[in-house]
């Protein structure tokens, strides 16, 4: 799979509460593959929005942009 990546000039955003500096233009499928995660107990809350897994591929990130993951915890 071909990955393209473009230059950014630092953009700061902030994933769980700590804050990464992005050197690149990517999308959320590209951050969730980066940081190895698995999404199919996710849910991701970008910007204060709850996000589709659809609208992941088309979401890019740019500077001061809230990144949080949650994880689904089953029990009984």
């Amino acid at each position: 799979m071909k990955k393209n990546f473009y230059t950014n000039s630092g953009a700061w955003i902030l994933i769980n509460g700590e804050v990464y500096i992005i050197n690149y233009t990517i999308n959320l499928d590209q951050l969730f593959e980066f940081f190895n995660i698995n999404r199919s107990l996710l849910i991701t809350e970008y910007n204060q929005v709850i996000l589709k897994p659809l609208l992941c591929s088309k979401t890019f990130l740019g500077s001061f942009d809230r990144i949080e993951f949650v994880t689904i915890v089953g029990g009984g």
